[in-house]
């Protein structure tokens, strides 16, 4: 009788966890929205994703474990609207929208949102409609006052709009005025300017804390 009854405890668990964490849905969905900035502007060119995980249920450890992903990309158009289709079955049975990826998001502008689960939307007919704001980095209008100083289109201004502020500033030994290098740590690479030319790009691994490297 025990025994029944813990199996039946048992298969009610898998049950209840196959229900709550995974979807198969296997006709074709919609996921739509528009994307605009804090200021209520939109936002053109700005990647959005689905990403589908095939998960599978470990009876042994009771719980999912990742067998695979793939994933929908789409780019928000001028009004910054997107629209995304896709079958949810053929690329997982967990899914989860995120707004920014890893080429093709302006990371120097916008912070990364938390990724949102659908995963219950697709079950329906009607299509997934979110919509989402994009929160600027607390130092993009310092990035915004350095690059109208220095001009957009120098190369001070291209290099601060590609990878915002350096992490370190440093002008060498008997540097002239203007003389300086900008260090940017984490993405392993430096930029030696005299005076409003760039003399010198060099190249080195990242460093993660944010040091420049001996």
């Amino acid at each position: 009788m025990k025994t029944a009854k813990a199996l039946l405890g048992i298969a009610l668990m898998v049950s209840a966890l196959t229900g709550c964490a995974t979807v198969n849905v296997w006709g074709t969905r919609f996921v739509t929205g528009q994307v605009t900035d804090a200021s209520g502007q939109p936002v053109a060119g700005s990647p959005v994703v689905v990403v589908g995980r095939s998960l599978e249920l470990s009876i042994l450890r009771m719980q999912y474990e990742e067998r695979g992903r793939q994933d929908v990309k789409a780019l928000t158009n001028a009004e910054g609207r997107y629209r995304i289709e896709f079958m949810p079955a053929k690329i997982g049975n967990d899914f989860t929208l995120f707004f920014y990826a890893d080429t093709g998001f302006d990371w120097v502008k916008y912070r990364r949102s938390e990724p949102l689960d659908i995963g219950d939307r697709l079950k329906g007919d009607r299509p997934v409609e979110v919509d989402h704001v994009l929160q600027f980095q607390s130092t993009w209008p310092e990035v915004e006052r350095q690059i109208a100083y220095y001009g957009a289109e120098t190369e001070r201004g291209r290099i601060l709009r590609k990878h915002g502020l350096p992490d370190k500033r440093e002008s060498p030994p008997g540097a002239g005025a203007g003389d300086e290098v900008w260090w940017y740590s984490a993405e392993g690479v430096s930029y030696k300017f005299s005076g409003g030319t760039l003399m010198q790009t060099n190249t080195f691994p990242p460093v993660k804390q944010g040091t420049a490297p001996q």
